[in-house]
């Protein structure tokens, strides 16, 4: 089970990650999660997954457990949902849903007792279902429904200076923020210095809605080795 640092009611710097494609192999969870869907109902992979392709290109993000919860619904079988999200998580535990780098660096956060917390953007019930499945279930956390994350940190920066940190993250306040991502639009109006951000993408395999202008003190590098090597 992973764990996060608690922060303390003053920290120089509080590291926030990002959860899919940052953290988590998001396709993966996806396919492991239709797959077991399939054990119980009929859903189409091919209709999920252009759903969530179109849904993806304009960089939001597809709500897959309330459409198969909403079909149970109609079909009066909730009573399936909740054993087919325990099979998911029972069985998604069982796999590596991290992407390369994800376990090294929440361990290097950890060993150096560095503060910090996954903010990740979608719909609540899908992203809760996703860390469990993961192995997050009990960390510091918080789902937002603003993709532009770096406008809901900025809110936290009060006129003292310093980061009041919300109560999800354990509350307390920081002198600076680390934002580490992998979608542009997270870091719009992100804070500026000495706040710091990493952007972590491929540039080879980004989808469209990874890629836009980033603020100059956000840095593109393209595996979380190279954020792990710069801590």
């Amino acid at each position: 089970m992973n764990t996060l640092v608690q922060p303390t009611s003053s920290t120089d710097t509080f590291y926030i990650v990002d959860f899919d494609r940052t953290l988590a192999d998001s396709d993966k969870l996806l396919q492991v999660f239709i797959e077991i869907t399939n054990q119980y109902i009929v859903l189409p992979l091919s209709q999920v997954e252009k759903i969530d392709t179109d849904v993806k290109a304009k960089g939001d993000s597809f709500d897959t457990a309330s459409y198969v919860r909403n079909h149970l619904a109609d079909q009066d079988q909730l009573d399936i949902w909740d054993r087919l999200q325990k099979q998911f998580i029972h069985e998604s535990r069982a796999l590596n849903m991290l992407l390369p780098g994800a376990s090294e660096l929440l361990h290097v956060l950890n060993q150096n007792q560095l503060s910090h917390g996954i903010l990740t953007y979608g719909n609540p019930m899908w992203q809760h279902l996703k860390l469990a499945a993961a192995g997050f279930n009990h960390v510091h956390r918080i789902v937002t429904t603003n993709k532009h994350k770096g406008l809901l940190i900025s809110s936290w920066l009060k006129e003292d200076g310093l980061f009041h940190l919300p109560q999800e993250f354990g509350g307390g306040t920081a002198h600076k923020i680390v934002l580490i991502d992998d979608k542009a639009a997270s870091f719009e109006g992100f804070p500026s210095k000495p706040s710091m951000g990493y952007q972590v993408l491929d540039l080879a395999t980004a989808l469209p809605a990874q890629l836009g202008d980033v603020p100059s003190n956000v840095m593109h590098v393209t595996t979380l080795r190279e954020v792990i090597d710069s801590l």
